[in-house]
């Protein structure tokens, strides 16, 4: 259509009457897209500005979403771009949008409910209000205990006010964990140490001290050298060991909070941790049985670590209910038993030893606790085995549980979830 025509310039002149007369409505819109498509102009998005000039004339009336498809939520993309799990909120502590990360957090259902449902911290609830009435940012640490306990510096503040909006904050989470973790870890790591090596030092530096001795007294028995010898070869493993496992469980304590997203065939993972477990069940005289289903569902983890996990199992079941004569390694899917209510895979690992009183199951995950203390160290036992499986286990968001009578042996179960492709 040509501007300069008759007709073009009448439809001009009668938006132009329309704009003075303050009578910017709905026909004004469809005058203006009338030119449009006179104009064989394709219609675009509307600027900003466009938009708040239609809302202050049109009062409540709404404009048509333009389709998704066309025009891609840019505020959407732009939040799940953030590594850092971000929450606006509107009105009454309303949420308005989140992105990925947060919903990985908080849950999927978030979206127009209220914040204080998801997130009970009343000094942070109490800065949001601030922030939504009087403006500026407020900041806090705060903690975090679902699904594994977490740290998290967090930053309220308030969007730019736009004429005819109601107030919308936005709530940044900035984790910490890892630095508190780090902090924490480097302490307890040189009391566990200096702690738990202070006997076999003192051991290895007695017969160090007699053999000493004995290299100036000609009637020393060469026998009671290579005794000795023995002894400190013994106390010097066991103190290897226990540095490997303490490593082991501060690494995985550190990244505890950090949930692995690899995708790992369960079935082949086990066959490799049995056969390579068979040869020690055999001079222990104990058969290991695998038990596995034609079909089982690869799991969300980390290879290695899991393999720890239940090489720990299988070689404790061996060690400590090897008397039974027999360890069983079950496999079946579950639809039930994890924290987020989803599919997954069941593992239990059953020896038919002697069995565990009831007052000790709560404490064996903890750090060093051992049941019988001697016979432990006989075998060649940390007390960290099952700490490391219980860490690494809350890594993998999964469950594990230790059922045991005396005198029928033992059952030690690992819930893990199944992959989702990215989960």
């Amino acid at each position: 259509m040509n501007m300069d025509s008759p007709d073009g310039l009448r439809t001009v002149t009668k938006v132009d009457e329309q704009c003075r007369a303050g009578g910017w409505r709905a026909k004004t819109v469809r005058f203006l897209k009338t030119i449009l498509a006179r104009l064989d102009v394709e219609p675009q998005p509307p600027s900003f500005d466009l938009v708040a000039m239609q809302t202050a004339a049109m009062g409540p009336t709404v404009l048509p979403a333009q389709p998704r498809s066309k025009y891609p939520d840019i505020l959407a993309r732009t939040l799940d771009a953030l590594h850092s799990p971000v929450v606006v909120v509107g009105p009454r502590r309303n949420i308005s949008h989140v992105n990925t990360e947060a919903r990985e957090l908080f849950g999927d259902k978030i979206v127009g409910r209220n914040l204080a449902l998801f997130f009970r911290e009343p000094i942070a609830l109490d800065m949001l209000n601030e922030v939504l009435s009087e403006g500026g940012t407020r900041s806090l640490e705060v903690n975090l205990d679902v699904p594994i306990r977490r740290q998290y510096k967090l930053v309220i503040s308030r969007l730019s006010l736009v004429p005819l909006e109601t107030p919308h904050a936005v709530l940044e989470f900035q984790e910490t964990t890892l630095m508190k973790r780090t902090e924490s870890m480097r302490s307890e790591f040189v009391a566990n140490v200096s702690h738990e090596l202070r006997s076999p030092l003192a051991t290895l530096i007695g017969f160090i001290e007699t053999m000493q001795l004995g290299y100036t007294d000609p009637d020393q028995d060469r026998d009671a050298h290579i005794r000795f010898l023995g002894i400190m070869e013994g106390e010097a493993q066991r103190m290897s060991r226990m540095i490997d496992d303490l490593l082991s469980l501060t690494n995985v304590e550190l990244r505890e909070h950090e949930r692995p997203r690899g995708q790992v065939d369960l079935k082949g993972l086990l066959r490799e941790v049995i056969d390579t477990l068979v040869a020690r069940g055999r001079r222990a005289d104990v058969e290991i049985v695998l038990s596995l289903p034609d079909v089982v569902p690869c799991v969300c983890g980390d290879r290695d670590q899991l393999i720890q996990v239940f090489h720990n199992l299988v070689v404790n079941a061996v060690k400590y209910g090897g008397n039974g004569g027999r360890v069983e390694v079950n496999v079946k899917a579950t639809e039930s038993g994890l924290p987020d209510g989803g599919h997954g895979v069941q593992i239990s690992v059953r020896d038919f030893g002697d069995g565990i009183a009831s007052e000790h199951i709560p404490r064996l995950t903890e750090r060093f606790y051992r049941i019988d203390k001697g016979r432990s160290r006989d075998m060649g036992g940390t007390g960290l085995g099952l700490a490391i499986v219980k860490h690494i286990i809350n890594r993998h968001r999964g469950r594990f549980h230790i059922e045991s009578r005396l005198g029928e042996g033992s059952t030690f179960t690992v819930r893990l979830p199944a992959y989702k492709g990215g989960a």
